[in-house]
């Protein structure tokens, strides 16, 4: 049985139909790696282990985790791993199915608790996962850095924190396609600078290779998805970004033009994967006309500038300061309204999708729209759950509000 994953390649096209590649319907997370144990599940009957590249065991996903079974990813529940391992500072683990798809949370990069969080530049000539790193041009004199790992398997690694000799720290994004930089460079001379988005400031691109290297200034906080409990506090503060984002793209719109490159809007095959979704699990007339309806909605919808990718690792939170800051701008794009707010809630409940959500009627439909399509792609036959009953419903009240603004055909 197959599902579809979304690739992620670095930090979006009016077309709204998430860019996927297939895979088996394996879920799966890292729940813990520590200097000689890792524990996590997934619903593949192993996992295979890889340490700095290299095959190092194969665990068999048979242990009972009951907050898995509750969750409803699995109806038994007997899909946890854990294993032994022997690890050193700076080694990266990576956890794959037998298909190659990586768990959630793969790569892991461990750190020895007692040691710094930052790692010698001399260790990125003695290991392959650092190649990018013992590449960097001269006149970046790098002392130190901390690895930044996207989501992607085909990437060794999307970037880094540098340390540079004589200067502030900076973050550095490899391997990025000159017109991908263009894209982003355009959006933030026209749209971030100007309008003074939360987002750490480009600095400068280096061309290495027939790619450029991105240098950002440093953004001190940690990913919104590590915060923990509590992480919807922040909620707000990212809404009020967005807020701000849609207002100037407005304002802005004739002057931004992307060109074509790798980085399409995650919306390109969003569709098309519910669709097939709904197919392999049996979907009756019901489910398949109401997919059909939120077609129409999202046609509907209005097009505001959006960031595109706005997932919880691409929401820096600097706690000290209160403050937060949004990264990897490569897919922004004019998408229907809602698309980024349901993104950034992925994985909530939808009534407390609705809650966290802006309050106006055409916002809160078109984040329910595409919380629901993300729940079809993310919760075992969710469509046929009771759910997705009260949501299709909740859907059509808000519909039927939304045909009654005057402003519905923008």
């Amino acid at each position: 049985m197959l599902r579809q994953r979304t690739i992620f390649t670095g930090y979006p096209s009016n077309t709204f139909m998430l860019k996927v590649k297939k895979r088996s319907a394996t879920l799966g997370f890292i729940d813990q790696v520590s200097e000689d144990t890792i524990s996590g599940w997934s619903l593949a009957p192993y996992v295979i282990v890889l340490v700095n590249g290299r095959a190092r065991c194969q665990l068999s996903c048979e242990r009972q985790r009951a907050d898995v079974k509750r969750a409803g990813h699995s109806l038994s529940g007997n899909v946890g791993f854990r294993g032994q391992l022997a690890l050193q500072h700076g080694d990266i683990v990576r956890i794959v199915t037998p298909q190659g798809v990586p768990l959630r949370n793969s790569p892991w990069l461990y750190r020895n608790p007692r040691q710094s969080d930052w790692l010698p530049i001399a260790i990125s000539h003695h290991h392959a996962e650092y190649d990018a790193i013992a590449r960097l041009p001269d006149q970046l004199s790098v002392e130190k850095f901390k690895p930044l790992f996207g989501q992607s398997a085909e990437r060794q690694m999307a970037g880094a924190v540098l340390n540079v000799a004589n200067q502030a720290p900076v973050m550095a994004r490899f391997d990025v396609e000159p017109k991908a930089h263009e894209n982003v460079k355009q959006l933030y001379d026209n749209v971030i600078m100007p309008s003074r988005i939360a987002a750490p400031p480009l600095l400068e691109a280096i061309s290495q290779d027939r790619h450029v290297i991105q240098i950002f200034a440093f953004q001190p906080g940690i990913t919104l998805d590590k915060v923990g409990n509590g992480w919807e506090a922040w909620v707000p503060l990212v809404m009020a970004q967005l807020l701000t984002l849609q207002q100037a793209g407005e304002a802005r719109r004739s002057a931004l033009r992307r060109r074509s490159s790798r980085f399409r809007s995650l919306l390109h095959r969003l569709f098309p994967s519910v669709f097939v979704q709904a197919l392999r699990e049996g979907g009756g007339k019901l489910e398949l006309t109401f997919f059909i309806f939120l077609m129409r909605v999202t046609a509907r919808l209005p097009r505001v500038l959006s960031h595109g990718d706005l997932h919880r690792n691409n929401v820096l939170i600097d706690t000290q300061r209160e403050q937060v800051a949004l990264v990897d701008w490569d897919r922004w794009a004019y998408l229907p309204l809602g698309f980024d707010a349901a993104l950034l809630l992925r994985g909530l409940p939808w009534v407390a999708v609705e809650t966290l959500a802006e309050k106006r009627v055409d916002h809160q439909l078109g984040t329910l729209v595409f919380t629901y399509l993300f729940q079809c792609l993310d919760v075992a036959h969710f469509m046929r759950s009771e759910a997705a009953t009260l949501l299709r419903a909740r859907i059509y009240t808000l519909y039927e509000q939304f045909k009654l603004r005057p402003d519905t055909s923008q």
